[in-house]
């Protein structure tokens, strides 16, 4: 077996040492917690609005409201979170993130009260920031290191099944036992996701982290990262700024997207079985591309999977500008769209410590994290009032693609700046 076969091997099976302690363990279990967390957490929120607004009579701005400041301070968080999963206490973040969210999502369950809601949206952002992908990313970069991609392909590849999984769960449990006691069944799988997945397998404090290469030998250096800290140095680097760029630019796209698609092609008078049908296939499409990347990852740099994202991102929402709406171009569409959204997952995994460095992945990303999260949460609210001044999606989908044009912008420059400059030595 040659270098690249044994390292693919080691990835997703054997190891040495306690089986709960292996690489290849904690990367299979993290990952189903991933699938778990994502499908429950945060995919289901559409399926409550009606029949909250049926039952208790708010409106959908004012629920949209609330999912809004979650993500907002899921944003905020994303800087502290990286800095304590850097210092090994990923264990205790992740174990008390999910056990926060069935509190929440069990007095979600009683909530009568519109301000009441809100807290506990704002308490269920704060646990999306130590419990989905950033924070998994960070520790399971610390136990695989120079390996990181391959783990982060296997990770998301699972966890792209999670909508796949959450949304019809939790839509039978509405249709069977209504929406509060779903949300009570939901809040115990998350207290089996704390103890069982989080608590046994995330790595403690004790546990040495793998670095991903080799610091640099030299005292200065050393005494310069230890008296700046690995957030300062990054932000020194061109680079950092360009994915600041690249990375929140789709944030707000991609936000933007999600949650007006429905009604833009309703708009349309599209048949809601079609656009039920369009949206449904957008999810498989992201595993679809996730497996293409598996299949072809010892021949794509990160520099070619970010530039054929972000090609395809304008391309795909300049087709819904143009007035598609035809089956055959909205499946197509659903393909590029879906494809291109399941490897920018990997993307932002991958470009941390290739374009920037490979010191405090955690708080780093973190940087990077907190202002895609602040336009994510911000993205339906902007559509919405782009349309209600326009009177018509067409502008606002025209805006999207000009947004997904400048944040290719942000990733070629953070491409080019990669390998003038760098805080740190290139992996």
């Amino acid at each position: 077996m040659d270098g690249q076969g044994k390292a693919r091997a080691s990835i997703v099976g054997g190891g040495k040492g306690p089986w709960r302690k292996r690489p290849s363990t904690i990367l299979w279990v993290l990952s189903l917690g991933q699938l778990i967390t994502w499908g429950l957490v945060y995919y289901t929120f559409p399926l409550f609005v009606v029949p909250m607004e049926n039952e208790l009579g708010w409106s959908r701005n004012e629920l949209f409201g609330a999912l809004s400041g979650g993500l907002l301070v899921a944003g905020l968080c994303s800087i502290p979170v990286g800095a304590w999963i850097d210092r090994g206490y990923g264990r205790l973040l992740m174990t008390g993130g999910s056990l926060l969210a069935a509190v929440m999502m069990f007095a979600w369950s009683h909530v009568h009260s519109i301000a009441m809601f809100y807290v506990i949206w704002l308490g269920l952002g704060a646990c999306q920031s130590v419990t989905l992908y950033e924070p998994a990313f960070a520790v399971i970069t610390r136990v695989y290191g120079p390996r990181f991609r391959q783990a982060i392909l296997v990770m998301t590849f699972l966890g792209g099944l999670a909508s796949t999984f959450g949304i019809p769960f939790t839509q039978l449990l509405i249709e069977r036992i209504d929406w509060r006691p779903a949300l009570m069944v939901l809040a115990a799988i998350n207290v089996g996701v704390a103890f069982l997945i989080h608590g046994l397998f995330v790595p403690g404090p004790k546990e040495k982290a793998v670095p991903i290469s080799e610091m640099p030998k030299a005292a200065q250096s050393q005494s310069v990262i230890k008296k700046r800290g690995p957030l300062a140095m990054a932000i020194r680097v061109p680079a950092f700024w360009g994915l600041v760029v690249a990375f929140a630019g789709y944030g707000l796209a991609f936000s933007a997207m999600s949650f007006h698609l429905i009604p833009l092609l309703a708009e349309r008078k599209i048949e809601m079985g079609v656009v039920m049908a369009i949206v449904a296939l957008i999810g498989p499409m992201q595993v679809v591309g996730r497996v293409l990347l598996m299949a072809a990852q010892n021949r794509i740099s990160t520099i070619q999977l970010g530039a054929g994202i972000y090609f395809a991102f304008p391309v795909a929402m300049g087709m819904l500008a143009l007035g598609v709406d035809d089956v055959y171009g909205l499946i197509l569409f659903a393909i590029i769209y879906g494809v291109a959204n399941g490897l920018l997952t990997i993307l932002r995994g991958m470009a941390v410590p290739e374009f920037i460095g490979p010191e405090g992945y955690g708080v780093v990303s973190g940087a990077l994290t907190m202002p895609t999260n602040i336009m994510r949460a911000a993205g339906p609210l902007m559509g919405a009032f782009a349309w209600s001044a326009f009177g018509d999606y067409t502008p606002v989908l025209w805006g999207l693609t000009a947004i997904m044009l400048v944040a290719a912008g942000g990733f070629a420059a953070a491409a080019v700046l990669s390998k003038r400059h760098s805080a740190w030595p290139k992996i």
